[in-house]
Parts: C-alpha cells; structure tokens; sequence
C-alpha cells in the first residue's frame, strides 16, 4: 500500500493513459473501418476457377490482327477485362463495333458468364464519332455501346 501510495501519480497516469487506449479503438474503427480487407471484399471469390490466361490476352491481338485494328491492348483488373483498340482511319463505326464483338470471341463460355468486358475503341486519326465504349456485364450476351456521336446539336 505504501507503495501506492508513494507513486500515485504515476498510477494514475497509467489509468489516464489506459482509458485513452480504450477510448481510442472505436473512433480508430469508425475512421479506418476497412483496414486490412481486400480491396473488392468477397466479389472476387471462385476468380481461381475462371483464370484468364496471359495467352488468352494475347490472342486477341491475333484475332484481329488481319482486320483494320492497328493497336491491341488488354489488362485484367479485378474482375473485368478492359480491352483497348485502336482503328485505322478508314474503319466506319459499324465495323469497329463488330471489332469488340469479335475480341470477345476468344474468351471461353465460362469466363464470359464470369468476367465483366469493357471495350475502348479510338481510331488512328480524329474523328467526332470516336471513341467509343463499350460494356458487356457477365449476365449478359452482348455489349451496350455509348450513344453514337453523330455531331448535330438538340
């Protein structure tokens, strides 16, 4: 007791500091209330299943290399697959859009009802029509473009 008693104010700067700690670890949490989760939560689980492979990306490039399609890139981010092309001049938009329709092509069934497809497509030189976006979610068949540009103001 003599002990206490000679070192109270430490003791009760130990029992200051303490509460504080405890106080603390709530308003930590509402502040940070995500620390250490994965960035897209649950959304990403069975993705082992449904690998897209880098040889699959690759072939897309091979798909369309025949056609007017100068430019191919593709990346994977998460669960949707953002494929860019760029077009020759001459390409009309029509055709263009049937490039992104035949870039899906090489996916299987599996990674289609899976993954999530965002295709861009620019052409080589300006035009009022270009880009485009197109967007394909896995639940559906085909991909929804954005309204076409046709220049005349409303």
């Amino acid at each position: 007791m003599k002990y206490i008693e000679k070192n109270k104010k430490m003791f009760i700067a130990i029992g200051i500091f303490l509460l504080l700690v405890i106080l603390l670890i709530p308003v930590k949490n509402a502040l940070f209330p995500n620390t250490g989760k994965a960035i897209y939560g649950d959304r990403l689980d069975g993705i082992d299943k449904v690998k897209i492979s880098n040889k699959t990306l690759a072939s897309i490039e091979d798909k369309l290399k025949e056609e007017s399609v100068t430019k191919v890139s593709s990346r994977i981010s998460g669960k949707t697959v953002e494929i860019i092309l760029t077009v020759s001049s001459d390409v009309s938009l029509e055709v263009a859009k049937g490039y992104g329709d035949k870039a899906l092509e090489v996916f299987s069934d599996a990674e289609k009802k899976y993954y999530d497809f965002q295709v861009f497509i620019t052409k080589d030189s300006e035009s009022e029509e270009f880009p485009i976006i197109g967007y394909r979610h896995h639940s559906k068949d085909s991909i929804t473009w954005t309204k076409d540009r046709t220049g005349s103001a409303e």
